[in-house]
């Protein structure tokens, strides 16, 4: 009689499992349009799409059903979105980094950034060069140029800014 219940109980969870096939053609479009949301990009948005149905894939035995399985499966997507945007972060860091080689023609990204900053406005260029080139903190610029702390991130952050949009195509380029 034990076994027969111990039966009919795996008989009900496997009815009650959700199959992986229908969960795709139910979610993909929805996990891909919140990808590309996320991260502003189709190409990425595909391979976050794929993460996110390999986990699911992987993880669909380990489903309690105690959410509904749409938002168990967003949940996913958006872990996939911040792991991408974080290694995004992380590669952006290393791609400015003093020691990262650029494939090319004997040039590296210190060169260029180096040929991209005369064109850049002096408050940018300043705050840029004594932060991320010499390596000072924003209360020692603050002190040194005259400005507040606030003024020396906020030009900070415009350095950035226009150091990618104007090597962010270069640096793309040379990727290919």
């Amino acid at each position: 009689m034990e076994a027969t219940l111990s039966a009919i109980r795996a008989a009900s969870v496997r009815a009650a499992a959700p199959d992986f096939e229908e969960i795709y053609a139910l979610y993909r479009s929805r996990v891909y349009s919140t990808a590309c949301r996320m991260v502003s990009n189709r190409a990425d948005a595909e391979d976050i799409t794929q993460d996110v149905f390999i986990r699911v894939f992987k993880k669909l035995s380990s489903f309690r059903g105690e959410a509904q399985i749409s938002t168990w499966i967003y949940r996913i997507t958006m872990n996939c979105c911040l792991d991408h945007l974080r290694r995004r972060k992380r590669d952006l860091a290393i791609q400015l980094s003093p020691d990262f080689d650029v494939p090319g023609p004997g040039l590296d990204v210190m060169k260029v950034i180096e040929g991209a900053l005369p064109s850049m406005p002096p408050g940018y260029r300043e705050v840029f060069v004594l932060h991320d080139l010499e390596g000072m903190k924003h209360n020692e610029i603050a002190g040194i140029l005259g400005i507040t702390e606030g003024a020396s991130k906020s030009q900070l952050h415009r350095a950035r800014a226009f150091l990618r949009k104007s090597i962010g195509p270069w640096l793309k380029a040379m990727r290919r």
